[in-house]
């Protein structure tokens, strides 16, 4: 389960090209502007935001290699749920006091039967709602052998935090460093909604695999706009090309192919419409989408093609 080997990899350097010189002084420095950041800071501070709700989306997956690297075509669906909250790097969870940071938090999630086994995997992302910077990842998992405990954190300072716990998987701690623009693997779905495609047609960034304590160096390219078929009816979207230096971790393919190619909406909220690995090995598309407090009402009378719990 959740099969992955050691990898080494290149490091990441980014370099920025900083023009000088005007005859008028020039306005103070913003402090909260990262000036290496590759996301849409407009997009991600968005009114649209902060309507109290959150954005539910369920996604069909199709593979034809299951947990175990086997050839075996497996069908199942996919939940996932993007909500902004107030987050403290400090305590790595959520506040309600109002101290924190605004913060995305970014969920995916589902269970499927193979055997005897029944598997349960839970991805959570919290990311800085300005930029992405990413705060944390964990991951949880229930597999009739064991459950499973994993986490990524990104201080404020310092180097990111690893931790493993399991009943049968073995436990582990360890520290890395982590270059800029450095995100973890499950937050790329949601790093590529918010690309900043307005600087350059390519941007580059880095994945931390926390089990190789290493960072790969990847490139986003957006090729063009396309009508995708989906269950959720015809859609238009920007195809966005994802080309890795070496494979992944995959919530979706266990490990990734090489190359992925991503869709996302062209509306406002540039929902992610379709996933693919250019192997062929898995997919993910899109079947239903609902904006709504979840928290406070039963999401599940409004919805009339997903009919069961991921």
């Amino acid at each position: 389960m959740n099969p992955s080997c050691a990898r080494r990899a290149l490091p990441l350097l980014l370099a920025g090209v900083f023009l000088a010189g005007c005859t008028q002084p020039s306005a103070a420095p913003d402090p909260d502007r990262d000036v290496s950041s590759i996301t849409e800071a407009s997009y991600l501070t968005a009114d649209r935001w902060n309507d109290g709700k959150a954005e539910v989306a369920f996604y069909r997956v199709e593979r034809t290699r299951d947990q175990y690297g086997r050839s075996n075509d497996q069908r199942f669906i996919v939940g996932t749920y993007l909500v902004k909250h107030r987050f403290s790097p400090d305590e790595m969870s959520k506040v309600t006091d109002g101290s924190g940071v605004s913060s995305f938090k970014y969920a995916l999630f589902y269970e499927f039967e193979s055997g005897s086994y029944q598997y349960k995997r839970n991805w959570v992302v919290n990311a800085r709602q300005r930029d992405l910077k990413p705060f944390k990842q964990s991951f949880t998992s229930f597999d009739w052998c064991s459950n499973l405990y994993r986490e990524q954190a990104f201080p404020p300072s310092g180097s990111i935090e690893v931790r493993t716990r399991s009943d049968d998987y073995g436990n582990r701690r360890a520290r890395f460093e982590a270059p800029p623009n450095a995100y973890p693997p499950a937050q790329i779905p949601l790093l590529v909604r918010g690309l900043d495609f307005g600087r350059a047609d390519t941007l580059s960034f880095a994945v931390s695999v926390a089990d190789a304590e290493t960072h790969v160096p990847a490139q986003a390219v957006r090729q063009d706009t396309v009508t995708v078929d989906t269950e959720a009816g015809a859609l238009e979207a920007e195809r966005i090309a994802v080309a890795y230096e070496q494979p992944i971790p995959s919530p979706i393919g266990e490990e990734s192919a090489r190359a992925e190619t991503y869709w996302r909406g062209t509306g406002p909220d540039r929902l992610l419409v379709k996933m693919a690995a250019e192997d062929g090995r898995y997919r993910m598309a899109l079947v239903e989408q609902l904006r709504t407090a979840y928290w406070k009402e039963n999401l599940w009378p409004r919805l009339s093609r997903v009919g069961t719990r991921p």
